[in-house]
């Protein structure tokens, strides 16, 4: 069976950058399949690409290699990687990249990967992590890329926090719908229910629903999402522009004992 690699990327759909990296890795003699996760990131955003690798990436067999570039200091002296985490293997800058990802498996391995003089400062991703992707297609060692490190760098995550007055959290993600995922873990559900709803910026969410059909199109609800935290959504349209809300706005579960 071929080995899956996948490509993220901030680069845009049917971008001709996706084209190049896409025909470097058909270089190898090892047969792939490719699959895209993702071309149409914010631009620059290692955050939201973060999420999206941490989330997507274990759904696909162990094994499969993730070639992800979202890069803004390409060029410098941020380092590029190769890594296993939780089965799955990575390509990437070591921006930050991988922190969502490490929040939900351990480290295996990370070897830095080194930077030939012919390569272009400003395409990593098509001259270093794709040439790097078909060597370990034709089975090279993953040892044989360069250094071993274990200090990946790793960008903050909000915790939820208790208060006098509630629990406080935010909009972790956007999704491509406009519902907002907060960082608030699905086994405080019970708490939203005693506490009769969520309060995202200023704006109370009282109906609270299994999915986002139990309730009329236009009513902004709270569930828990199948990303495993509680989301604010609207039906059939989007609680980011109704509730004027994004990432890291205000997400509250008020304690009814203080009232």
């Amino acid at each position: 069976m071929p080995r899956i690699v996948t490509l993220t990327t901030d680069f845009g759909s049917g971008s001709g950058y996706v084209a190049e990296i896409k025909g470097r890795l058909l270089h190898a003699g090892t047969p792939a399949t490719l699959v895209d996760i993702a071309h149409d990131l914010p631009p620059h955003d290692v955050r939201a690409a973060a999420w999206l690798v941490g989330q997507a990436c274990p759904a696909f067999p162990a094994g499969t290699l993730h070639l992800a570039v979202v890069d803004p200091g390409v060029g410098t002296a941020r380092r590029l990687v190769w890594a296993e985490i939780g089965g799955q293997q990575f390509l990437c800058p070591d921006n930050g990249l991988l922190s969502w990802i490490l929040r939900r498996a351990p480290l295996t391995a990370a070897r830095e990967l080194l930077v030939a003089a012919a390569a272009a400062a400003t395409f990593h991703g098509r001259d270093v992590l794709a040439p790097a992707a078909v060597r370990l297609l034709d089975g090279v060692s993953p040892a044989a890329l360069g250094p071993s490190v274990t200090d990946l760098v790793r960008l903050a995550w909000p915790e939820p926090r208790d208060g006098a007055d509630g629990l406080a959290g935010e909009v972790l993600q956007v999704d491509a719908f406009g519902n907002l995922v907060t960082n608030l873990p699905a086994d405080l559900w019970p708490r939203v229910g005693a506490a009769g709803g969520l309060t995202v910026g200023d704006h109370a969410v009282t109906a609270l629903v299994r999915t986002y059909g139990d309730a009329a199109p236009g009513t902004a609800v709270a569930l828990v999402g199948s990303q495993g935290f509680i989301e604010a959504a609207v039906v059939e349209g989007r609680a980011d522009l109704r509730l004027g809300a994004g990432r890291g706005t205000p997400v509250t579960i008020a304690d009814r004992r203080t009232n």
